[in-house]
């Protein structure tokens, strides 16, 4: 477990042995969880900054689940998870969060489908936002 001073109320639990997390979980930073033996997430986990699930066993993310900035999922296998997307071959994934309703992670971006849809027009044309359009609305698909 690593402590980072510039980041307080984060956890760090990168190649540790966790297995579980306790439900109902808030942390106030970020939560690193990569490389753990962790398979599932705890119903109700807020975390306040961005949580990162590379190479880790989880294939669901649960429900009420509320994440403040970025969400990282390669190396998972997550259902529903859209990989390898756009020019940052980010990961998009759908699920429902606790206040917003059904939102979309997008790299450091977190929103509804349709600001999602806005904001691939903002970067990409053409063929690219095309292709991305339909990776975010397979991912929304998914998550109904």
């Amino acid at each position: 477990m690593k402590i980072d001073k510039n980041n307080p109320g984060s956890l760090y639990l990168e190649g540790t042995q966790i297995t579980s997390l306790p439900d109902g979980l808030t942390v106030g930073g970020s939560l690193d969880l990569r490389g753990t033996q962790i398979t599932s997430l705890p119903d109700g986990l807020t975390v306040g900054g961005s949580l990162c699930l590379e190479g880790t066993q989880i294939t669901s993310l649960p429900d009420g689940l509320t994440v403040g900035r970025s969400l990282y999922l390669e190396g998972t296998q997550i259902t529903g998870a859209q990989y390898d997307c756009g020019n940052e071959m980010r990961t998009i994934i759908a699920y429902n969060h606790p206040k917003k309703g059904k939102v979309v992670s997008l790299g450091c971006f977190i929103g509804t489908q349709d600001e999602c849809i806005s904001a691939v027009h903002k970067k990409y044309r053409g063929e690219a936002a095309l292709h991305y359009i339909s990776k975010i609305t397979a991912a929304f698909d998914a998550a109904k």
